[in-house]
């Protein structure tokens, strides 16, 4: 049975970041902490992240340049594809629900449920939601340009969402087709999304490098840094490939935010967030995200 959550939050906050420390990127949201209604009474409360990413059709026809200065022949926006684009950025950012719950630590008591003939309460735990707007009506958390490319010009080669290098402002028509490496290195994804890891820009996340601190990424910003990467062939700092995991195993490059399409504890690090946000100081300690549903909550 769904559980059913008052639309009233009992708590929300602004999160805003021009920083790349932490393992994030400069990034804002907005974060709502919501409780089930009586009719869900043993559930979990639910963590909202929400953003506004307004998509923008790009007015600029007849040609473009992707992330690495290579040109594209663009057309305007048929208005039918222009709504299975946005249908299908829908889909991939739906990817990152279902994934990360909450443990709520001792220090969680305020939403405690209480049953008089019992001697325990009940301390809920935390479901991880993400909401994403890709048309809001206000002020967007982030504008992003949509080229719609001309496929003509693009004979010869695959189709996907490696084809053209999209950035965090600038995405591509062939981004809603998931690239698919039919013969993947030992080690390597076979599948990335990339929208979905765009979206994890947009909430604050680094790649999976930047994150966990992979040698070979340090190695690739540190060059980048000292003006070597070029020498090393590792240009890029933080978008080097070793920052998206590759060559340091299926663990790493399989990541969302790196090459891949799977989900850790890393990427749930905005709910963390969020959560540090809006409770008292006594009560930002201890709280845990997984990746398994742990369960409603706890009988203290």
């Amino acid at each position: 049975m769904a559980i059913s959550y008052n639309p009233m939050p009992v708590a929300a906050t602004t999160f805003s970041s021009n920083t790349t420390t932490g393992g994030s990127v400069p990034a804002s949201f907005d974060a709502f902490l919501y409780q089930p209604t009586s009719d869900s009474f043993l559930a979990p409360m639910k963590l909202t992240i929400a953003i506004r990413m307004k998509l923008r059709q790009s007015k600029s026809v007849p040609f473009i340049f992707d992330a690495d200065d290579k040109l594209f022949w663009t057309l305007p926006w048929p208005a039918v594809e222009w709504g299975r684009y946005v249908a299908a950025a829908q889909a991939q950012a739906n990817m990152w629900n279902g994934q990360f719950w909450l443990v709520s630590p001792p220090s969680f008591s305020q939403y405690n449920k209480k049953i008089i003939s019992m001697p325990k309460e009940w301390r809920p735990n935390v479901v991880c939601e993400l909401s994403v707007d890709f048309a809001p009506t206000g002020d967007a958390h982030r504008t992003i340009d949509v080229a719609y490319l001309n496929l003509a010009m693009l004979t010869g080669q695959p189709l996907d969402s490696l084809t053209f290098r999209s950035h965090s402002l600038l995405y591509d028509s062939l981004d809603t087709i998931p690239h698919v490496d039919p013969v993947p290195q030992p080690g390597e994804p076979r599948t990335h999304h990339t929208i979905a890891h765009e979206i994890g820009h947009t909430i604050g996340l680094d790649h999976i490098g930047v994150m966990r601190r992979l040698p070979l990424c340090e190695f690739a910003i540190a060059s980048a840094k000292a003006g070597m990467d070029t020498y090393w062939k590792i240009k890029g700092g933080t978008n080097s490939h070793f920052c998206y995991g590759s060559e340091q195993g299926i663990g790493n490059s399989g990541n969302i935010m790196g090459a891949g399409d799977d989900f850790s504890v890393e990427n749930a690090t905005p709910w963390l967030w969020a959560m540090g946000m809006m409770r008292p100081v006594g009560e930002q300690m201890g709280w845990r995200a997984v990746t398994t549903d742990p369960g409603a909550g706890t009988w203290t």
